[in-house]
C-alpha cells in the first residue's frame, strides 16, 4: 500500500533507504522527515508498505546514484532520522533503487519484495529491534606516537640515534632516514596488533557483535562498530570509560551511538525475484 499519491508517479524511479515496522499507512505524513531524498531535487520521505512492514522510500530522477560523500550522507541520514523517530530501522544497501517492469509498476514491485520476503523481514526486525549500533574510534595522540616507538622498540631507536650523530647530508643518511621510516610504519603497526585487542577485551563480553573496520590513519588504533542490547548500554558505556581513564594519556576516544545497524544489516534486493 502507498500514500494514494497522483497515478503518474507510479513509473518514476523510487529510491530505498531502510525498512521499518509500522502500523501507519503514512508515518510521515503528519511531521515530514527534516531530510530530504537524495539527488538534486531532495523529494519528500515516504513509505510502500505490505501489511506492518514498510521500506522508507523517496522518489528520484535516475536509476543509478553515485556513491559521492553528498549521497551517501543523505543515505545515512534518512535512516538516521528515521531511528530518531522512534523506529528500528534495518538499512537496504546503498544505491538500491527500484524501476518499473513491463508488468508491475515501481510501487508494485517494491511491495511484492516486502510479500516475498515478509517472514525473513519480520526476522531481522524482531532480533534488531533491542539492539543498537554504537561506534568506538581510538587515536594514538600523535605528540606522543614517535617517542613511545622509539621507547618500545631498540632497533628504532638504534637506528635513530646513529643518524642523529651523523652529518644530515650524504646518500647513506638519506637511505637511513627512509630505513627509518620504514620500521616506524612496521612497529606501529605491530603496535596497533598488540594493543587493539586490549582494547576490545573488556568490550567483548558485553556487546552482543562487533566488527573492525578499515583503520583510516596511521594513528588510528582501532576503528570498531559494537552491537549493543540497549537494556546494557550504560554498562557498556562504563566499560568506554575506564578505558579512556586507563589509556587516555596517550590516547583518544572517539565514542559515538546510538546507530541504526549500519555494520551489522544491510538489505539486498534482486528485483528480477520472483518476477512473473
Amino acid at each position: 500500500m502507498t500514500d494514494g499519491r497522483d497515478g503518474l508517479r507510479d513509473n518514476r524511479p523510487i529510491y530505498l533507504y531502510c525498512l521499518i515496522r509500522s502500523e501507519k499507512e503514512q508515518p510521515f505524513s503528519a511531521k515530514p522527515l527534516k531530510t530530504r531524498g537524495i539527488g538534486e531535487n531532495g523529494s519528500a520521505i515516504y513509505t510502500v508498505r505490505f501489511e506492518d512492514l514498510a521500506f522508507v522510500v523517496s522518489d528520484c530522477d535516475a536509476a543509478k546514484h553515485d556513491a559521492t560523500r553528498e549521497n551517501t550522507v543523505c543515505h545515512q541520514k534518512v535512516i538516521e532520522e528515521v531511528m530518531d523517530r522512534g523506529f528500528s530501522p534495518l538499512p537496504v544497501r546503498f544505491a538500491t533503487v527500484a524501476t518499473a517492469s513491463q508488468v508491475s509498476t515501481t510501487e508494485e514491485r517494491i511491495s511484492k519484495v516486502l510479500k516475498r520476503r515478509f517472514g525473513e523481514f519480520q526476522g531481522l526486525l524482531g532480533d534488531m529491534e533491542d539492539k543498537v549500533e554504537v561506534g568506538l574510534k581510538v587515536f594514538w595522540k600523535k605528540a606522543r606516537l614517535f617517542d613511545n616507538v622509539v621507547s618500545e622498540y631498540r632497533q628504532v631507536r638504534m637506528l635513530r640515534d646513529r643518524i642523529a650523530s651523523r652529518p644530515s647530508s650524504g646518500l647513506a643518511w638519506r637511505d637511513e632516514r627512509i630505513q627509518l621510516g620504514t620500521m616506524v610504519n612496521n612497529a606501529i603497526e605491530d603496535k596497533r596488533n598488540r594493543e587493539a585487542p586490549l582494547l576490545i577485551r573488556p568490550l567483548h563480553p558485553i556487546a552482543y557483535d562487533y566488527k573492525t573496520n578499515k583503520i583510516m590513519t596511521d594513528t588510528m588504533v582501532l576503528n570498531g562498530a559494537f552491537l549493543i542490547y540497549k537494556k546494557r548500554l550504560g554498562e557498556f558505556d562504563v566499560a568506554v570509560n575506564e578505558l579512556d581513564e586507563r589509556y587516555g594519556d596517550r590516547m583518544k576516544f572517539n565514542y559515538v551511538g546510538c546507530l541504526p545497524p549500519f555494520n551489522f544489516i544491510e538489505i539486498v534486493i534482486r528485483w528480477d525475484e520472483g518476477e512473473e
